[in-house]
């Protein structure tokens, strides 16, 4: 059968000198080399202004094809929808990954902060500032010490800085910001308290979800705060900057020495971590892999965001915790195909269900439990 890999027309291939990431044709020569690997003829669409037309074309002459997206968003000057996988839907192909709204719910970061409160789960106090609604600033930002500002629809700590923390008191600095991401981003500004002092630790927790709503659980990692070095000392956490400098110099998993994988946590701290991502998963409706962040301090765990589309980059949260249990990058990442097949009723192919095969034993064994204690 078809398997359709749609890539954004600007990626390009990287030096030999860097080591390739995920927004790339590196990526697609891997990804097609895989799959045909695994059995599956491989046709490469570029997500242009021709994107709806050429996959109806493909529809019609092979309904059965499955389309696995590389690119999340829609190239920024493209006129039509923002995610990729939304004009899959709209042709109506089968797909990778999850459908537009469980994108649009993980993109949002006060949609997913309200999953948490629905669910009774801790998470900061925040505010959204839309356009033009600076005067409820200093009506709605009344709490005790720091806020963090950041834009509302952003990834990756886009936007996110040393001056993106600022005095909660402080109304003429908080409004400056604000006004700044929304002239920079054209969107709106959210607001939230500061999850921070002496004592704040900063957790990953990467899962993997079955095609029958069963999660994995890979490695918690945690965010060495200490190693991230802050002008004045005054406030840790990644920024945008931070991660793109370890990227660059990261050529090797042990470089990436800012992780503590796997984190070290209570038993039931960690059980309860597992609980809770589990039933967010369930109110989402989240495929195949994420990611959730935590901030944690004296008084809880603060839950903060959900990647429900985590990097799969060589050197991401998600596949560094995968590798320590063992598994290699090309079986998480065939891991993504496979679901989406069985998912619409489909057999994967022999080669590609025996790729997997070290993944599908995480979903029938307690392999991680068993290496943390």
């Amino acid at each position: 059968m078809n398997i359709v890999l749609t890539y954004d027309p600007h990626w390009e291939y990287k030096p030999e000198s860097v080591t390739p990431y995920w927004a790339s044709l590196d990526t697609v020569d891997y990804m097609a080399e895989l799959l045909e690997d695994s059995e599956y003829n491989t046709l490469l669409v570029r997500a242009d202004d021709r994107f709806e037309y050429n996959l109806r074309e493909i529809k019609n002459s092979d309904p059965g094809s499955l389309v696995f997206w590389l690119n999340e968003f829609m190239p920024p000057n493209s006129k039509m929808d923002r995610f990729t996988v939304s004009i899959i839907e709209k042709v109506g192909m089968m797909h990778t990954g999850p459908c537009s709204a469980v994108l649009g719910v993980g993109l949002d970061k006060e949609a997913t902060k309200n999953v948490f409160r629905k669910l009774g789960l801790l998470t900061p106090e925040s505010v959204v500032v839309y356009p033009g609604g600076y005067s409820q600033i200093p009506h709605e930002v009344n709490w005790d010490g720091f806020v963090i500002i950041k834009p509302l629809l952003q990834g990756g700590s886009n936007g996110v800085d040393q001056n993106s923390v600022l005095y909660a008191e402080d109304t003429d600095s908080i409004r400056a910001k604000v006004e700044e991401i929304h002239h920079r981003f054209n969107e709106p500004a959210l607001i939230e308290k500061y999850i921070g002092g002496n004592d704040v630790r900063e957790f990953s927790v990467p899962i993997l979800i079955s095609n029958t709503g069963k999660i994995a659980e890979l490695q918690i990692i945690e965010i060495d705060l200490g190693q991230i070095s802050v002008p004045l000392g005054k406030y840790r956490f990644l920024t945008q900057e931070f991660k793109q400098e370890k990227r660059a110099n990261s050529k090797t998993i042990d470089e990436k020495g800012y992780l503590k994988i796997p984190a070290d946590l209570p038993h039931e701290t960690i059980r309860r971590i597992y609980s809770d991502v589990g039933r967010i998963v369930k109110e989402i409706g989240c495929k195949d892999m994420i990611r959730i962040d935590i901030r944690a301090d004296s008084t809880g765990l603060y839950y903060l965001e959900v990647n429900v589309n985590p990097g799969k980059n060589m050197f991401s949260y998600l596949l560094m915790s995968a590798y320590f249990l063992g598994l290699d990058y090309s079986q998480i990442i065939g891991f993504i195909p496979y679901q989406a097949l069985l998912r619409n009723g489909l057999e994967p192919s022999r080669k590609l269900e025996q790729l997997v095969k070290p993944v599908k034993e995480l979903f029938e064994t307690h392999k991680v439990l068993e290496m943390m204690y």
